[in-house]
């Protein structure tokens, strides 16, 4: 039986991710991913998080999403973005002082990126599919240049036990002037 991707908070009021569909008899999750999330809106009201680019609102880890071990998982990107090219790749978790300028396909988890790496031009879309072998935490990241450095990534973790897959919001790390998802 399919259902939607279970989201817990960690405080005030916010706006999780088109997580699609969980599926636990299938072991698969369908999530919709759009970098610069409501890009033009924010400008509209008064420049709000500019400076920030973001997957779905979130960036620098204020969200996780974690799915079970051997799932599918279906990612859907969108390049939300009206001024930059964005891209997607899973890849491994780094310390701030550890970060690539940028990420190549070497860099993905499962080979699971977005081509090319460099990013899709504005409004476009790709698909990722692949399987979530190993137990661990990662990142989704933007591959462009800097970007992953200023924080365009958000966690994703597979688990043992799991009966589907959930998202954790952590409003601790948000500024308060910059409250998650849509402004």
């Amino acid at each position: 039986m399919a259902g939607k991707l279970a989201a817990k908070r960690t405080g005030r009021r916010t706006f999780c991710p088109k997580l699609d569909k969980n599926d636990p008899e299938g072991k698969t999750v369908a999530i919709e991913i759009v970098a610069d999330w409501n890009q033009v809106e924010r400008f509209r009201r008064g420049n709000i998080r500019t400076d920030i680019i973001d997957f779905n609102g979130y960036w620098g880890g204020n969200l996780t999403i974690m799915v079970p071990a051997a799932w599918t998982v279906q990612l859907e990107f969108i390049n939300g973005s009206s001024s930059f090219r964005h891209s997607l790749i899973v890849t491994k978790v780094y310390a701030q002082s550890e970060m690539p300028v940028k990420l190549t396909a070497e860099d993905a988890i499962w080979g699971a990126y977005t081509h090319p790496p460099e990013g899709i031009k504005l409004k476009e879309r790709r698909q990722l599919k692949f399987v979530a072998k190993d137990v661990g935490s990662y990142l989704l990241a933007c591959a462009r240049q800097t970007h992953l450095m200023d924080g365009h990534w958000i966690y994703f973790e597979v688990r043992d036990g799991l009966v589907q897959a959930v998202a954790i919001v952590d409003e601790s790390k948000f500024p308060q002037e910059q409250p998650p998802g849509r402004p």
